[in-house]
């Protein structure tokens, strides 16, 4: 059966994910990641919720901004759900940047929590130690920082709401100059940018996604991610590496990757670049 779920006017895209989670009940939404774990959809809304509680009561606001420096697709989408559903606002950390450059985002955008997963999760401690950051949160072991399952024992969090221009991600953009800068996306862009997917490219139930570690600024990866969860698919996390293997052994039907020729050999894969 083929569900696309388009993003709603005046509806937040994390509360919509939530709703459409609980009627999919054990229909597999994401795997692989860190420990290979795997969700079905109904136990991805049960996490985010009791993710969101724990940021909560850890002290995040409404509008308060959280680094994410993640290594797989699964993360990621824990990580910026659970902090929107707590009213927050994620902070994707571009790939390959160095540790003083993250510092200055970090502190540049007043972040008090970062979450992080090995390998990524020394840089990010180095990081936080020259910002702002008061709170490290990994997912999987890592000396310095709190366990992400740590969170998840705090009770559960609706979705905080929020208006519809409040911001719901802020990704850093490489100016010409070299120098990073704040690009704020807002719900009401959000969901239109989802909107304007949704109308070139159908992903629903039947669809096994095939994702790379997180790529680019964040703002396209986000928009990819959120339209195939949206959907119903089965995101699976893989390295660019075991991308074409990974995609044999779940029988994927559509990659995200960050350019169209790292799986060009696949005749079979719709491809979803977060550079187009």
């Amino acid at each position: 059966m083929m569900t696309t779920e388009t993003p709603v006017p005046g509806i937040a895209v994390t509360q919509r994910l939530l709703g459409t989670a609980q009627a999919r009940g054990s229909h597999q939404a994401l795997a692989g990641g860190q420990g290979n774990r795997t969700y079905g959809y109904a136990e991805l809304a049960g996490v985010i919720q009791a993710a969101a509680a724990g940021l909560a009561c850890r002290g995040l606001h409404p509008r308060d901004v959280v680094g994410v420096h993640v290594p797989d697709a699964v993360c990621y989408a824990l990580a910026t759900h659970a902090i929107r559903a707590a009213g927050g606002v994620p902070s994707p950390i571009a790939a390959g940047l160095t540790v003083p450059e993250i510092a200055g985002q970090l502190a540049d955008c007043g972040a008090r929590m970062l979450l992080t997963a090995p390998p990524l999760a020394a840089t990010a401690l180095a990081a936080a130690d020259r910002s702002w950051v008061r709170q490290v949160i990994s997912f999987g072991d890592a000396p310095g920082a709190t366990s992400f399952d740590a969170l998840l024992s705090s009770g559960s969090l609706q979705h905080a709401g929020g208006r519809y221009g409040d911001p719901v991600l802020l990704p850093y953009v490489r100016q010409p100059d070299g120098m990073l800068s704040p690009v704020a996306v807002t719900q009401q862009e959000l969901a239109a940018e989802l909107g304007r997917f949704a109308d070139r490219e159908t992903i629903g139930e039947q669809d096994v996604v095939i994702t790379v570690p997180p790529a680019g600024d964040g703002r396209a990866y986000s928009v990819l991610l959120d339209h195939a969860l949206l959907g119903g698919a089965t995101v699976v996390a893989s390295p660019v590496a075991d991308l074409l293997a990974t995609a044999v052994a779940w029988r994927g039907t559509v990659a995200i990757a960050a350019r169209r020729e790292d799986v060009a050999a696949h005749a079979s894969l719709r491809v979803l670049a977060v550079g187009s």
